[in-house]
């Protein structure tokens, strides 16, 4: 049995596809018992040189992909919204599967196109929107069906985690970083996608989905990129012991939600520190397995192409089951993963006076430090607290300038400062 197959675009992604699947279609009909073939490849320059043998087999016009009947599946690797939703959208409506490795699309899209998916009985796959090479929403799927999954979260941009192994190994300061992040092929010539935190912004939304089968409005979402790290951050976690890495997470909780995008300190033991360049690592737990990680290039030609292959061959193998799942709205509360956290203080007045009234107000609050330093009127400190974060930072600000305010994801639990230690410590600043 033979599948036809139309693919929508022939850039990084779909190149990649296109070698994985005229490569390895013997090999997909052994596991599979169906033959994949490319039909119809939908470009927008007939005459641009190519690194895969086409002939015959491209069009501009989506038209002969979509209206054409003896094609049973597209693969959707044009990118953005427009006019990738609308391809998508008439696809499904034709009683086509989709495959898709459109984060956007499915982040802005998904809940939309997975009910028209239902009602056409066809699958929409997304395996390759999230983590590259890593399988992770085919794991998902498994480890619900024995476990609650209670928490998702990781390192899911691999712009960002290179542009930030650059500066934090080689010393780079973030515009040449992101220079050579630009010159290699990672990062765009406007870069506010990746590093403003949108890319690891739609990757959390389909996260989210998967996992707890909700969806939420992708701006209740807070976000931060890592535009603003400076080297005096970067300079102290390496001091205590840490590395930065922008970090997407979502936590369940009773009657909603925790969930952000942004930069977050990792403690040097833990596997999220060691995960550099353009590699990606995701995070799931569960009351029963606990916790695992899964690590694996977030971007290339191959990677992700594998990804698409993976859906397809999902598809091949349940290939008259649809399990489109519906989905719940639940809200975004404001929370947190942690009780510890990085801060960088501007001090007002002079440095002694005013580090002294920062000392006593934290003392006050009961906020235990972990780490400190005090130098040319800054005052960064790794510091615990019970307390609501938010509050705290409201009332920090009354008496101080924060600079940088970060979270801390730790694997080992720091026992709290005795408050007889923290006030000697007060007493010798």
């Amino acid at each position: 049995m033979t599948v036809k197959i139309g693919l929508l675009g022939l850039g990084t992604v779909g190149t990649g596809v296109y070698k994985l699947i005229t490569s390895r279609g013997g090999h997909i009909k052994e596991s599979t018992g169906v033959y994949p073939e490319i039909k119809k490849i939908l470009v927008k320059n007939l005459n641009k040189p190519r690194k895969v043998k086409v002939e015959g087999l491209l069009t501009q016009n989506a038209e002969e992909i979509l209206k054409d009947k003896e094609i049973k599946i597209v693969i959707e690797a044009i990118g953005g919204i427009y006019p990738a939703y609308e391809y998508v959208k008439e696809a499904l409506f034709s009683g086509k599967h989709v495959i898709t490795a459109n984060k956007e699309l499915i982040a802005q899209y998904g809940e939309e196109l997975n009910e028209i998916a239902e009602k056409n009985r066809v699958f929409l796959k997304c395996e390759a929107s999230v983590g590259g090479a890593i399988p992770i929403l085919h794991q998902i799927d498994r480890l619900k069906i024995t476990d609650e999954i209670d928490f998702v979260g990781g390192i899911v941009n691999g712009t960002t985690n290179y542009i930030l192994t650059k500066m934090t190994t080689e010393g780079r300061s973030y515009e040449e970083a992101l220079k050579e992040a630009q010159q290699l092929g990672y990062a765009e010539a406007n870069p506010d996608y990746d590093v403003k935190g949108f890319d690891a912004l739609y990757k959390l939304v389909i996260l989210m989905r998967k996992v707890f089968n909700i969806n939420v409005p992708i701006n209740s979402i807070p976000r931060k990129g890592i535009d603003e790290i400076t080297t005096q951050d970067l300079n102290y976690s390496n001091k205590w012991g840490y590395k930065i890495k922008l970090f997407s997470w979502c936590k369940k909780v009773k009657d909603g939600i925790f969930a952000g995008v942004e930069p977050v300190l990792v403690e040097e033991n833990n596997i999220l520190s060691r995960v550099n360049d353009v590699n990606n690592a995701i995070i799931l737990r569960g009351d029963s397995f606990g916790e695992y990680v899964f690590v694996g290039k977030g971007a290339g030609e191959l990677p992700t192409g594998d990804a698409v292959v993976a859906d397809l061959i999902d598809i091949l193998l349940n290939y008259d089951i649809k399990d489109n799942l519906r989905i719940n709205l639940l809200p975004i509360r404001q929370g947190s993963f942690t009780d510890t956290f990085y801060i960088r203080l501007k001090l007002y007045k002079e440095d002694i006076l005013g580090l002294k009234k920062v000392l006593k107000f934290l003392k006050e609050q009961r906020v235990s430090i972990v780490e400190s330093s005090s130098e040319n009127g800054t005052f960064a400190a790794i510091v615990k607290t019970k307390k609501n974060v938010e509050e705290l930072i409201e009332k920090l600000e009354e008496i101080t300038e924060i600079k940088a305010f970060f979270k801390v994801l730790q694997e080992n639990i720091i026992e709290e400062l005795k408050l007889s230690e923290f006030e000697d410590f007060v007493e010798v600043i």
